[in-house]
């Protein structure tokens, strides 16, 4: 376009860009730019407080006594009993899957953020007054929440009274060394309270970092964990003495993940990890381009260079034998749409293919058929259970848990049928979907919930409060067929539309 030339006017209904330098202008004056920050501030405390109001308007009206109706069968496990926070005590126990899937976010932030609502309007309500006047940010009222939490009732508000006055003016950690001075003070249990509940759900975790790199936490108590880093240290060191001149932060992860992994000690068991990888044969040969398709590592996505790295070390490059306690199968998709036709092994792709039978020519010489059957979809079967080739198909298809926003792996989760098998659903993969142990009894026993196939392969989830999400088998990349129209007379409205 040239210079000066006018840009065209939008068609009906096209988003219009808006440009940060539209927003902030850099001819305003520097203490408006002040003012603006300072009122940002402030709006956000006060959304952050609306917000907290509504959530726990919605978990009062989700009431624990809705849980009764479950019975035992539907009732929860004792890990997830463990790990679900004291301020959600009184709520329903599919209220956080509720939340998390009207927010799309993952249950962790919501069971956190309905945790935190709860709070701060009833414990905290004096944070919350000071939240919602703008006078206290979203990170300070995060640090009294988490010291507060689990005071009593006078304890907590003892505390409020007297840090409150002065929080607004106060950095975030000197306003948590005042909160902890005066809770200590107040309740003289409540460090060795707070560690003992620590220590109760320590854990180990993985966070993905850069690509192809990831992060294990392992909680526990500080001096056994700064034992294990100087541990780690130490051998690294030592590596470094011997001549590895890599990097001593390289030198550490290696030697604590071999403490761990402990390759050199075959006194002990081999244990048999199950690795999952889903990547286009085009991407496996040697000569692919550098932009090729990339691979998927246990719902994580990798190049597929590195993909053909893992497989080069692992001796299945060229689909040879297996490592010991391991498998080769080989799911065959639909070109065009993407969806899992059948998984099949080794063997059963020669038998389909025809080259497990061979004729006899009149050089004397052996020559596949050619003619083989196939290879299909397992049939349906009249019973309740799945079979074994069912089975397979589904967890290769779906690779985790089909409710929104769940990202449990296939192997712990349940084989379920859509339209239960009582109610006339077929024990057929289209009817069969992957549910980890929560979500299915979310979906068997919580009421008013749904959970709807669509013919493209689409589950749709329909929260009690009317909200609807739907999921996809991961590996489906076509372009999905309209809603059902029932959707819209269920759904709630959106305000932003007309």
């Amino acid at each position: 376009m040239e210079d000066g030339a006018v840009p065209p006017a939008p068609e009906l209904g096209e988003p219009i860009p808006v440009l940060p330098a539209e927003v902030a202008s850099p001819r305003s004056a520097e203490f408006e730019l002040v003012c603006d920050i300072w009122s940002t501030d402030a709006r956000m405390a006060r959304e952050h407080a609306w917000q907290a109001a509504t959530i726990a308007e919605l978990a009062r009206r989700r009431s624990v006594e809705r849980d009764a109706a479950s019975g035992d069968r539907g009732a929860a496990g004792p890990d997830t009993r463990a790990a679900r926070p004291a301020a959600l005590a009184d709520v329903a126990d599919d209220f956080v899957s509720e939340l998390a899937v009207i927010r799309r976010c993952s249950e962790t932030e919501a069971s956190r953020l309905a945790a935190e609502s709860i709070l701060l309007t009833t414990k905290l309500a004096p944070t919350w007054s000071e939240l919602y006047a703008g006078r206290l940010t979203v990170r300070k009222a995060r640090i009294l929440l988490d010291l507060l939490g689990d005071a009593s009732d006078g304890v907590a508000a003892e505390v409020q009274a007297r840090v409150l006055p002065r929080a607004e003016d106060c950095p975030p950690s000197r306003l948590a060394d005042r909160a902890r001075y005066h809770l200590y003070r107040l309740d003289a249990a409540a460090k060795e309270r707070r560690r003992r509940e620590a220590e109760r759900k320590a854990d180990v975790h993985v966070e993905r970092t850069a690509d192809g790199l990831g992060r294990l936490i392992i909680e526990g108590p500080v001096p056994a964990v700064h034992a294990a880093r100087d541990a780690a240290d130490r051998y690294a060191r030592w590596m470094r003495a011997d001549g590895d001149d890599r990097p001593i932060g390289v030198l550490r992860s290696t030697a604590a993940l071999d403490l761990i992994l402990r390759p050199w000690d075959t006194r002990r068991p081999p244990v048999t990890a199950h690795l999952v990888i889903h990547a286009a044969l085009p991407a496996l040969r040697g000569d692919a381009p550098d932009g090729a398709q990339p691979a998927e590592l246990d719902g994580q996505l990798v190049s597929a260079a590195q993909c053909r790295a893992l497989l080069a070390s692992l001796g299945m490059l060229r689909l040879g034998p297996p490592p010991p306690g391991g498998s080769i199968r080989i799911a065959i998709d639909d070109p065009v749409t993407g969806e899992t036709l059948a998984v099949a092994t080794r063997a059963e792709l020669r038998r389909g293919a025809g080259t497990g039978r061979q004729v006899r020519r009149r050089t004397g010489r052996a020559a596949a058929t050619g003619d083989g059957p196939g290879l299909h979809s397992p049939p349906a079967r009249p019973g309740y259970r799945p079979s074994a080739a069912q089975c397979r198909l589904t967890t290769t298809r779906d690779r985790h848990c089909r409710m929104p926003g769940c990202r449990r792996r296939a192997g712990r989760c349940d084989i379920d049928h859509v339209r239960a098998h009582g109610a006339g659903g077929q024990t057929a993969c289209w009817n069969l979907c992957c549910l980890c142990r929560r979500h299915h009894r979310i979906k068997t026993f919580a009421p008013g919930w749904s959970f709807t196939r669509l013919t493209d392969g689409r589950l749709v989830v329909r929260t009690p409060s009317g909200v609807t999400r739907s999921t996809r088998p991961p590996g489906w990349y076509h372009e999905p067929e309209p809603d059902p129209p029932w959707l819209d007379d269920v759904a709630p409205p959106d305000p932003l539309r007309g």
